[in-house]
């Protein structure tokens, strides 16, 4: 899966800055299960459209439906240098199932670095 279009940017209400994601191809079972790793993933799967989360806490959250190719990825405005790529990148290493969670685990570290400078205790939990 990759990105082929940015749709939408806006700043949302609570401070986050919000984006909307075309995708090449829908969303896959393989993906929510590889953002297991990095945070809480909540499936709907009983709705008339299957729906789903994914929640890290001070980096980003994901929301779509199961299936689709469009996906509403949200981060926090003041971290949006450290963060802008983020999403990106789960993409890409999720197609290497093991090595690209341990490849995101070292990004992941080094976020969390820069965060504890920005944010006092935002970089311990993710």
């Amino acid at each position: 899966m990759r990105i082929v279009k940015s749709t939408q940017t806006k700043v949302c209400v609570d401070g986050s800055l919000m984006k909307e994601y075309a995708l090449d191809e829908p969303l896959s079972l393989s993906f929510l299960t590889f953002l297991e790793h990095f945070g809480t993933v909540k499936r709907y799967p009983h709705l008339k459209r299957p729906y789903f989360s994914f929640e890290q806490e001070h980096f980003i959250s994901v929301k779509g439906f199961s299936g689709d190719t469009t996906i509403e990825v949200r981060f926090r405005k003041e971290n949006a240098d450290l963060l802008a790529d983020y999403f990106h990148l789960l993409l890409f290493y999720s197609r290497e199932q093991e090595p690209g969670r341990q490849k995101m685990e070292g990004i992941i570290e080094s976020i969390q670095k820069k965060l504890k400078t920005r944010m006092p205790g935002a970089g311990d939990a993710a």
